[in-house]
């Protein structure tokens, strides 16, 4: 039935808001935008293109950059729309209600594809540890066909015992072929969420250093590449190095950072530094004789030996001394003016005195400081210092990184979570910097075992803790027992520690799968277009998705004509999911059209559950009276009224 016919239409399995959202239109709109003379009969003429750009377009098979077998099938599976959904699991959450950031639990690059209409273009950083193709088993097997079906199929969520996991040994011939056409698709939707100065870092190892760095040119463009960051695994001495006579073992891995754009740039290299050992004064003498190091100080010129400083840098140093004593009328102080310098410039300064003795002193600055802990167990679990895995990366390396990258109120996206090492410095260095930076974390619930030794330690914490032996729990337990630490640490600073669980599922509507054999039942059955066991507010968040509305943007509930009605985004969604007669249609339509005139929205959406409209048998009054008063109200501000 046409939106003429029908005032209030439905949307199902093949509407465009019933998925994640057309990928490859948006590229076809933005490039239209440059070149509009390029669509011909509603298609884009490649001849056309290449005319416009000229000698710009690389032709023929031979050209340069990485390829491989699966390449164009796995980029085509980037742009396919996901038929899936997000389900809230306030139980499982903490502070639901306020916080601002996410868990989400399930296969990354379907939870991407959701979470792109919310998210495209807000994240200022991504950081990813993806699996390091180590000749072990890949926890990500995309099924093209059907990724949630596959998705469930392995979390045991479908079937009797799931899906085996597959092993991508070295001895394969498609080693490397597997290992890239896992991280294409996801590389290519993480793009879309950057801000076009935000920046994506991605650790890894020499098994696919090479070609990851080549991919990355594919996908953000060479032009983007900002740093390769080394970074030790561990002090190891030449002698341990040899694992034969002819090869040396790898002490290192890398980060490999790309801009969104060219033009990205970070912030100034430091931390920013609030916990640190007080500097220490120290006297002026050098063991060594340089006579163009002596000169007079404080009335005073040695004939042998040397000063500490130059000249110059002395003569700044007192200066900068004396501002101390101008400020605070001592130099008590000190620490507080050199750290608020330091943050300022990200430049060390220095200070000299004379001291009531005489003597020549020297302000010696903090360096070296281990400023923050090296592993999340110190500060979550009061000391001890195990880690849950050889690979966990270490919090103060993400503060780092989240410090140069990050100012006050950005996003940060991790979709390979682990253990939630990002999750953890995201709330440290908000503490460190008073700053209310997000985070959004993903994880499939890979299952771990006491048996395998790497997986040992996190089998007997879940255990410990009565928890499900699988990453995606140990990822939130991590965060609960890390935002316990660092409250702890830091109990005068407001952050915000708390995070919302969501968990991958199939689309809350039905498909429409009719049964030959028993036509009339299948048209029975697709009355109620909802699954069953489907919430409200499993409802109202697919909606969030589908329009493209943060998650965690806070609602505004009101009791009209005895229906529950949901404002979000400032009036921009209005949703009412309740069953509603005819009699109460007038009375709610306009008790909705007078809350959006208070919000005062651009446009506003309007949804309403489809099997609730005319809960008393007159379905055509319902909906034709509730959309003639909402569109007699709210006139051209009504973009759209739908119900599902």
């Amino acid at each position: 039935m046409t939106e003429a016919n029908d005032p209030i239409p439905q949307i199902n399995r093949t509407d465009e808001n019933a998925n994640s959202g057309d990928l490859v239109a948006g590229n076809v709109t933005r490039l239209m935008a440059l070149f509009p003379e390029i669509l011909v009969d509603g298609k884009v003429d490649f001849d056309v293109l290449r005319e416009l750009l000229g000698d710009t377009v690389e032709e023929g098979e031979e050209r340069y950059g990485l390829n491989w077998k699966g390449k164009r099938r796995a980029r085509a599976f980037a742009l396919t729309p996901s038929l899936g959904t997000l389900r809230p699991d306030p139980e499982d959450s903490v502070d639901w209600n306020t916080t601002q950031n996410i868990f989400v639990e399930g296969d990354n690059l379907e939870v991407l594809k959701l979470i792109r209409r919310s998210y495209a273009s807000k994240v200022k950083l991504i950081y990813i540890d993806p699996p390091y193709n180590t000749g072990g088993d890949f926890v990500y097997p995309d099924n093209y066909r059907d990724s949630i079906g596959g998705y469930l199929a392995l979390t045991g969520q479908s079937g009797e015992k799931g899906e085996a996991l597959t092993s991508n040994k070295e001895a394969s011939g498609r080693f490397h072929t597997d290992w890239l056409n896992m991280i294409y698709p996801r590389l290519i939707l993480a793009k879309e969420m950057l801000t076009e100065n935000g920046f994506i870092a991605v650790s890894i190892d020499h098994n696919e250093c090479a070609n990851l760095r080549l991919l990355m040119d594919d996908v953000f463009g060479a032009e983007c590449f900002k740093n390769q960051i080394i970074v030790r695994r561990g002090i190891k001495n030449v002698q341990a190095q040899f694992d034969s006579i002819d090869s040396l073992s790898v002490g290192h891995e890398y980060i490999v950072i790309y801009g969104r754009s060219a033009a990205a740039r970070m912030n100034k290299l430091s931390v920013k530094l609030k916990d640190f050992q007080p500097g220490k004064w120290d006297t002026f003498w050098r063991g060594t004789d340089r006579p163009t190091m002596r000169y007079e100080l404080f009335g005073h010129k040695p004939e042998s030996g040397q000063w500490r400083w130059s000249e110059d840098r002395t003569l700044e140093a007192i200066n900068n001394h004396q501002k101390v004593i101008e400020e605070f009328g001592s130099d008590e102080k000190i620490d507080d003016y050199y750290l608020d310098r330091i943050q300022a410039t990200n430049e060390q300064i220095n200070f000299v005195r004379l001291n009531g003795d005489g003597v020549v002193q020297y302000y010696v600055p903090p360096t070296g400081t281990k400023l923050l802990s090296n592993n999340w167990m110190d500060v979550a679990l009061k000391g001890s210092e195990t880690n849950f895995f050889d690979t966990e990366k270490h919090v103060d390396l993400l503060c780092r990184i989240i410090s140069w990258i990050t100012d006050e109120n950005d996003v940060i996206l991790d979709f390979f979570a682990g253990s939630g090492t990002t999750g953890h410095a995201v709330m440290l260095q908000n503490a460190l910097d008073s700053s209310a930076r997000r985070f959004i974390l993903v994880q499939i619930p890979e299952p771990v075992s006491a048996d395998e030794n790497s997986e040992r330690v996190a089998a007997a914490f879940l255990a410990s803790a009565g928890k499900a032996a699988n990453i995606a729990e140990l990822t939130k337990e991590r965060l609960r027992q890390s935002a316990e630490g660092v409250r702890g640490k830091y109990p005068t600073t407001k952050i915000d520690t708390g995070f919302r669980v969501y968990k991958l599922a199939t689309s809350n509507l039905k498909p429409w799968q009719p049964d030959t054999e028993d036509l009339e039942a299948s048209l029975l059955d697709a009355v109620d277009n909802v699954l069953p066991g489907r919430t409200e507010d499993d409802l109202l968040v697919e909606l969030l998705l589908k329009t493209g509305i943060d998650l965690t943007l806070l609602e505004e509930k009101r009791e009209i004509a005895g229906q529950i009605v949901h404002a979000l985004g400032s009036g921009t969604l209005m949703v009412c999911m309740g069953n509603i007669g005819a009699d109460e249609a007038e009375v709610l339509g306009q008790g909705m059209a007078d809350w959006v005139n208070e919000l005062d929205p651009v446009q506003t959406t309007v949804y309403f559950k489809d099997t609730g409209l005319g809960a008393d048998g007159n379905r055509a009054a319902t909906k034709a009276n509730l959309a003639a008063i909402l569109r007699q109200r709210l006139g051209d501000r009504i973009a759209k009224i739908a119900s599902i």
